[in-house]
C-alpha cells in the first residue's frame, strides 16, 4: 500500500512539473537580444555561389518610420580575427535588408587581399538624427538575421545552407572594441577601404 502511494505521488509530481513547463512562457525562444554572430565561407572563390546576410526589423519599436527604424551595425572579420569592414545600415519597421557577402561585405576590405572565410557580427542600434553609425551607437532592439553558408562538397560543387544568426552576449568591452576598431581602423585610417555597402540585393 505504501509503495502504491509513493508511485502515485511520483506520477502526480511529474504531471505537475509537466504542467508548469507547459504554462511557463518560453522567454528564451522569443527573447530580443541586440548582438548576433555568424560566419561565412568560400566567399569570392571562383565557381562558388555568393552567400547572403538577411536582416529584419521585427517592428518592436512601432510600425511607423522613422520612430520604428533601427540600424544594423555590421562588423566583418577575416579568418585571422582582423576587422576588415564595418558599416551601419538602416532598416525600417517590418523591413527586410538582403546583403551579398561577396559584393556588400568583403569587396572593400582593409587588407586589399582576398579572404574566403570569416565572422560577421551585427548589433541592433538606434539611428541618431536619422543616421546610422557603426563607430558610435546606442542599443535599440528589433534586429534579427540569417546567413547562408557556402559549403564545399566536391572540387567543383557547393551546397548552400541557411541558419539564423546566433544570439550572443554583448559585453561593455566588446561594444567598445567594435566601435573603436571601426572608428580608428576604418573611418580614420582606412582611406576609403573597410566600409561595407548597405545596398539591398533583394532583386
Amino acid at each position: 500500500m505504501q509503495r502504491t502511494n509513493v508511485c502515485k505521488f511520483a506520477v502526480l509530481a511529474a504531471l505537475a512539473v509537466a504542467v508548469v513547463l507547459l504554462i511557463t512562457p518560453k522567454t528564451a525562444l522569443g527573447q530580443d537580444v541586440p548582438f548576433q554572430v555568424s560566419y561565412f565561407s568560400n566567399s569570392t572563390v571562383p565557381g562558388a555561389p555568393d552567400g547572403t546576410l538577411r536582416l529584419v526589423n521585427d517592428g518592436v519599436g512601432g510600425d511607423a518610420s522613422p520612430a520604428g527604424d533601427i540600424c544594423a551595425a555590421i562588423y566583418v572579420f577575416s579568418f585571422d580575427e582582423q576587422l576588415q569592414e564595418c558599416c551601419s545600415c538602416k532598416i525600417t519597421p517590418n523591413g527586410l535588408l538582403t546583403l551579398s557577402i561577396d559584393r556588400n561585405l568583403v569587396a572593400n576590405q582593409l587588407s586589399r587581399g582576398p579572404f574566403h572565410r570569416g565572422v560577421i557580427k551585427t548589433v541592433s542600434t538606434a539611428p541618431v538624427g536619422g543616421t546610422c553609425n557603426a563607430a558610435s551607437w546606442t542599443i535599440k532592439l528589433g534586429l534579427h538575421g540569417w546567413t547562408t553558408h557556402i559549403q564545399h562538397v566536391t572540387a567543383t560543387t557547393y551546397s548552400i545552407t541557411e541558419e539564423e544568426n546566433a544570439d550572443a552576449s554583448l559585453s561593455a568591452a566588446e561594444a567598445a572594441d567594435l566601435q573603436e576598431d571601426c572608428l580608428v581602423n576604418v573611418i580614420d585610417n582606412g582611406s576609403g577601404f573597410g566600409v561595407c555597402d548597405c545596398t539591398d540585393r533583394s532583386l
